[in-house]
This record gives structure tokens, C-alpha cells and sequence, in this order.
């Protein structure tokens, strides 16, 4: 949205990846001190992840957080990610 492309439903995926990452850090992932250096950091993927989120979370957010719509994780394999797994039945 940020380049004004065209996007399709995967865009939700997108929006999946930016809230997890807000739930577990407390703020959005490319948030700047200006609106035009937060609009580089989207368009570059610059997301620096705080060292105390597990390799499992990071690796969600990664997928959800691609660049091309047609690589990110499918919703239906969302499910069976090993960090959601982990605490499916917490």
C-alpha cells in the first residue's frame, strides 16, 4: 500500500504479521521517528526484532511479513506453525 500497488486479500496476512509483532513488542515493527523514514523501512523489510522473542515468533512474523504477497505462509498453514502450536492450548 506504502509503493500504492495493487494488492490482493494477502494483504491480511500482512496486517497479521504487523499485529503480532505489535502484541509481543509493545509497538509496531517499522516504526520511525518520521513518516517518511517508517514508509523506507517498509518498502526495505528493515524489521529489527528485540532479542528476547523466541525463533519460533520471529520466524511467523517473517513469514507473514514478506515482501511478495504470493511467499507469505498460507492462512491455512498458520495453524500448524510451531509457535502457534506451542501455545494452541494455553
Amino acid at each position: 500500500m506504502v509503493e500504492r500497488k495493487k494488492h490482493t486479500d494477502r494483504i491480511d496476512l500482512w496486517c497479521l504479521g504487523i499485529l503480532t509483532y505489535e502484541f509481543c513488542v509493545g509497538q509496531p515493527p517499522f516504526e520511525s521517528e518520521s513518516h517518511s523514514k517508517t514508509y523506507m523501512k517498509i518498502v526495505f523489510g528493515n524489521i529489527e526484532y528485540p532479542s528476547y522473542l523466541s525463533s519460533e515468533v520471529i520466524d511467523l512474523i517473517g513469514k507473514l511479513l514478506q515482501k511478495n504477497p504470493k511467499a507469505r505462509i498460507r492462512l491455512e498453514d498458520i495453524m500448524n506453525h510451531p509457535w502457534i502450536q506451542k501455545y494452541k492450548n494455553v
